[in-house]
């Protein structure tokens, strides 16, 4: 009985002091969460909880190897294949999300290689390696995580290409983004900077004056 009520004392403990530290706890975990969500991402047709999940498989999966290893006295080598497996499946998630990018990075070619002929929109020919250069520098500057040159590039892009069909569907994925992202922190009004930004993507590429806030 003094057992139970030490282990109770000690989780309300825990739980108290996590309540009072919920903002430093909360950013720090964002150092963990937000790099690892990342390197996850695939597409936003996949759902973060379906990669979370997989990613909580293949480490549990490494974990009760050990400690079948540890109870049974088996030969320690054996876990080398969950680990295996880990590794192998976390390299077709990069590799998958790096190739993604590289498409969507630039929708236009085609195998004959004139993509400077599919320039949508009034955009002329010369106005367009800049708008090009300018567009990827904004998505390189939101990969970086450098929220403000995000925007000044974007901004730029959308006075070059007005009618350039990308800014629409970046503008539709930031916006897809910061809804997961305001999922993810609607709680910690600290974090919510986070998803605002993408929301303010989405908003000065379609050119509109107000973007969403994460509530």
């Amino acid at each position: 009985m003094k057992d139970g009520k030490s282990v109770f004392v000690v989780l309300a403990l825990v739980v108290f002091i996590a309540y009072v530290l919920r903002g430093v706890l909360g950013q720090v975990s964002a150092l963990f969460l937000v790099p690892v969500d990342r390197l996850l991402f695939i597409s936003h047709s996949i759902s973060p909880v379906v990669m979370w999940a997989l990613l909580g498989l293949l480490i549990g999966a490494v974990y009760g190897s050990f400690i079948a290893i540890k109870k049974y006295r088996l030969d320690l080598k054996l876990i080398a294949y969950p680990i295996v497996i880990l590794l192998v499946v976390m390299s077709l998630i990069v590799l998958g999300s790096f190739i993604l990018k590289k498409i969507i990075k630039d929708p236009r070619a085609d195998r004959s290689g004139n993509d400077v002929e599919r320039v949508s929109g009034s955009i002329s020919k010369t106005n367009f390696a800049e708008f090009d250069e300018v567009l990827n520098k904004g998505i390189s500057a939101v990969e970086s995580e450098e929220y403000k040159t995000a925007e000044k590039y974007f901004r730029q892009a959308a006075d070059l290409g007005q009618e350039d069909s990308r800014l629409d569907s970046l503008a539709e994925i930031y916006s897809k983004t910061g809804d997961q992202k305001c999922r993810l922190f609607k709680r910690d009004s600290k974090l919510r900077y986070i998803p605002n930004h993408y929301y303010t993507y989405a908003a000065v590429l379609t050119g509109k004056s107000t973007p969403e806030i994460c509530k």
